[in-house]
């Protein structure tokens, strides 16, 4: 959930699957995907989840629209995170970045890819693509948490 944006969109664990000898992540349609081999919210390690920007029910939208000068969304505020039992987990942006991703190189790739690395404290990261037409960049979102609510 993203207040600021009113953004409450459904996780579901995502996978990938092997494309002509690379991978790709399997982002589920009307809904955000968490990386099964990224953290869960509340441990020390970088939860990564993904969400569509302009398909699949576009519950990303208007994250990627982070930095521009109209956007309701930007350092400092909260992204909440709720689990099965009810916990809410608060973190804060503490950052962003729009990368290239089409025609990158494979030096950039592997250093986009630095993103989704595991930390050794509680850390949130969101990734969706940029512009609203088409899937040119990578807007990576980071946030650390900051409180948990228990119900």
């Amino acid at each position: 959930m993203i207040p600021a944006l009113g953004l409450d969109a459904p996780v579901h664990p995502m996978g990938w699957r092997t494309v002509d000898n690379h991978t790709e992540w399997e982002v589920p349609d009307f809904a955000a995907g968490h990386h099964i081999d990224s953290a869960f919210p509340g441990e020390a390690g970088n939860v990564v989840i993904s969400g569509h920007h302009n398909i699949g029910g576009s519950v990303f939208a208007a994250l990627s629209r982070i930095g521009e000068p109209d956007a309701p969304f930007g350092l400092g505020d909260a992204i909440i995170l709720e689990d099965d039992v009810g916990r809410r987990f608060v973190y804060r942006v503490t950052g962003w970045r729009r990368i290239p991703e089409t025609d990158a190189s494979v030096t950039t790739r592997q250093e986009n890819a630095s993103y989704l690395l595991s930390t050794d404290f509680p850390a949130l990261t969101l990734i969706t693509c940029w512009p609203a037409q088409t899937n040119t960049h990578r807007v990576i979102v980071m946030a650390a948490l900051t409180e948990i609510r228990t119900p």
